[in-house]
């Protein structure tokens, strides 16, 4: 126990050691329900764009249009960028 002065009065707080779980009030962070993730271009034209996704959900593949291959191409998921 630490000795604390608050306004006068003596207070004795526990100390906190290595084995102690969490402190009162705090709540656990819950994983978010969506990613964002980066999608790239199959015809290696540099073109990507971002998406949201649902964490649980498989990688996605998408069919779109490519502005550079000026053609519809297949976009593959490339890396995931953050959490939402």
């Amino acid at each position: 126990m630490t000795p604390v002065l608050e306004k006068g009065a003596l207070r004795t707080e526990p100390e906190t050691g290595a084995l102690e779980g969490n402190k009162q009030g705090t709540v656990a962070k819950s994983k978010s329900k969506y990613i964002l993730v980066r999608m790239k271009s199959a015809a290696e034209t540099g073109y990507c764009f971002n998406v949201r996704r649902l964490r649980l959900q498989e990688k996605l593949v998408l069919y779109k249009y490519d502005p550079i291959a000026k053609q519809r191409v297949l976009f593959t998921e490339k890396r995931k960028i953050r959490s939402l």
